[in-house]
């Protein structure tokens, strides 16, 4: 007899209400408070051998993904994976009843987190699959702070050394590896630098970026002491020096303030330079620099592309070779199938033009009408039929004229009876050969699909 099939999921959230059943406890993210000293700790206790400690890092991952540039350039990448449409191939042809689950919410949210686990998946990521109410698939993803991919146990507390089996829990989908600890971990550094490098640049701003206000009164006086200090406060805030008549002060400003600024906002722009460079692999297709040119940023564009390639290989694998046993096992039928991202349109049509001209006029090659439309988006006419039969008869006529010139008269030409072939005059070549081009003539002539 095989072994029965467990149905315990997965359960989380907080302390108020908790239950019995609950299996884990969950805890806010701790923010604030980085510095590259909290940053290497972090990946430290996450790289432990037996008992990593991968809270702390998770929680600074968290942490800087609202930095506003790596935040613009993870959406720039994971939109590129999304906007690729995926199908279910049996046979060479799409499978319909697959491609309802993959039209579905879930699968899209699936293919996110597939993209998040290459960056923030500290120790991989843990899913869990089950059907819904209404028969639809969908999953869960086990909290990442509560996952030890080592000893294959889901912690109740997110700083627990043990926890429950694995084997406790049913359709279970575990992607990655148990060590890594995410591709953040490059991209944290630059902005933890650049964090602690604005706040100072705003300090130097809010320090010697406004005037500073000067105001005396009589050493004798305490009434107007206390007067000039509740106008000034009254003014808004701003540098305030209060002193009596008598006294002097002499304010010196340090003549590097404005080449301090600049420094400052260098290093900020290497920083988001450094971390356009970990995600995408350059800088260009994110910022325009002074020394980018369009042949550059071509270049640098296929170079994303490529990275692109390598992630949605990634997923078509885990798909393949992970997901379809998931499906296998809630009744969905994936045999003798696969995977695979539907190959993107070609941006820009003009040169797909080009190109389809050529193989049809120089190389000679049947191109089918259907696969213009279809490949170019233009609609195809409810009287085709009628209308391809219209062309194809004049484009006949118009070659029977062609083979049997006649003069002005309308009569045949006297060398043309005498037995020999009128050869048309120059101008009137030209204009046989544009419309051999434009109704296929030399196509026809070389046995090519009748389409063209």
């Amino acid at each position: 007899m095989g072994r029965k099939k467990k149905n315990k999921r997965v359960i989380a959230g907080g302390n108020i209400g908790r239950t019995p059943t609950q299996t884990i406890v969950l805890q806010p993210t701790r923010r604030g408070g980085l510095d590259v000293s909290v940053y290497m700790d972090s990946i430290r206790s996450a790289e432990l051998i037996d008992y990593p400690r991968r809270a702390k890092l998770l929680d600074l991952y968290a942490d800087v993904k609202i930095d506003g540039h790596l935040f613009s350039v993870l959406r720039k990448q994971k939109s590129a994976i999304l906007s690729t449409p995926i199908q279910f191939v049996r046979g060479g042809k799409p499978d319909e009843a697959m491609q309802d689950h993959i039209d579905s919410p879930w699968f899209s949210r699936f293919i996110g987190d597939l993209v998040d686990d290459e960056w923030e998946g500290v120790g991989g990521s843990l899913f869990q699959f089950y059907l819904d109410e209404k028969g639809w698939i969908n999953y869960t993803l086990v909290p990442r702070k509560h996952v030890d991919a080592i000893n294959r146990t889901v912690l109740r507390n997110q700083n627990d050394l043990t926890g429950t089996s694995w084997d406790e829990f049913s359709d279970l989908l575990y992607v990655g590896d148990p060590r890594q600890i995410g591709n953040l971990a490059v991209a944290a550094f630059w902005v933890i630098l650049k964090r602690n490098n604005v706040a100072d640049w705003a300090e130097l701003g809010e320090i010697f970026g406004r005037p500073i206000r000067e105001g005396t009164y009589d050493a004798w006086d305490d009434k107007a002491r206390e007067k000039l200090i509740e106008d000034i406060y009254n003014m808004g805030g701003a540098g305030v020096i209060v002193h009596p008549e008598d006294t002097k002060i002499n304010l010196i400003q340090p003549g590097n303030v404005s080449s301090s600024g600049d420094l400052y906002e260098k290093f900020s722009t290497f920083c988001n330079n450094e971390i356009s460079k970990t995600v995408n692999g350059n800088t260009l297709t994110t910022e325009a620099g002074d020394k980018g040119t369009q042949a550059l940023g071509t270049v640098q564009q296929e170079g994303e592309v490529d990275i692109a390639f390598f992630i949605k290989r990634r997923i078509l694998d885990i798909l393949n070779y992970e997901v379809t046993d998931v499906f296998a096992s809630m009744g969905i039928d994936t045999s003798g199938g696969k995977f695979a991202f539907v190959p993107p349109k070609k941006k820009d049509p003009e040169k797909q033009v080009n190109i389809v001209c050529r193989l049809k006029n120089e190389a000679g090659l049947p191109i089918s009408d259907d696969y213009l439309y279809e490949e170019f988006g233009i609609p195809k006419p409810d009287n085709y039929d009628e209308m391809k039969a219209a062309q194809q008869t004049a484009a006949a006529a118009i070659a029977a004229a062609v083979e049997e010139p006649i003069d002005g008269d309308g009569n045949e030409d006297e060398n043309n009876q005498s037995g020999s072939k009128t050869e048309p005059k120059k101008d009137d070549r030209k204009f046989i050969d544009r419309m051999r081009d434009f109704f296929g003539r030399a196509l026809a002539d070389a046995g090519a699909d009748s389409d063209w």
